[in-house]
């Protein structure tokens, strides 16, 4: 249905590291946001923590194609909601849905994982 390109573009590169945090660096319960426990093993602040959550996060070469992995999905899976659902206003709301999950999960990849 999709030109194999399209599909391989939704796989990012796994980052070992990232895995590796994933399953072992404790979240929001410590106060200590994964991806920072080497550098800083004390808890942080709710300020600190919302300071970070609303400042701006310029994409890097680690994010870049975990955005487009992302960004190629969620368009792969709104062409099948198209392509298949007929004009509707659910159709509309899925469509919707699609965009809300891909800006929330580029929020995570951007935040690494700290949340409140």
């Amino acid at each position: 249905m999709y030109p194999r390109a399209d599909v391989e573009k939704t796989q990012a590169p796994i980052d070992e590291g990232f895995l590796q945090a994933e399953k072992f660096e404790p979240r929001v319960k410590s106060r200590t946001p994964a991806g920072y426990a080497g550098e800083c093993a004390r808890s942080i602040t709710s300020e600190e923590i919302l300071a970070e959550l609303f400042k701006y996060h310029a994409p890097n070469e680690v994010t870049i194609p975990k955005y487009a992995a992302i960004n190629q999905a969620a368009k792969n899976f709104a062409e099948v909601i198209l392509q298949n659902c007929p004009p509707s206003a659910d159709r509309s709301d899925a469509i919707r849905k699609i965009r809300e999950a891909r800006m929330t999960a580029n929020a995570a990849i951007a935040l690494n994982g700290l949340s409140l």
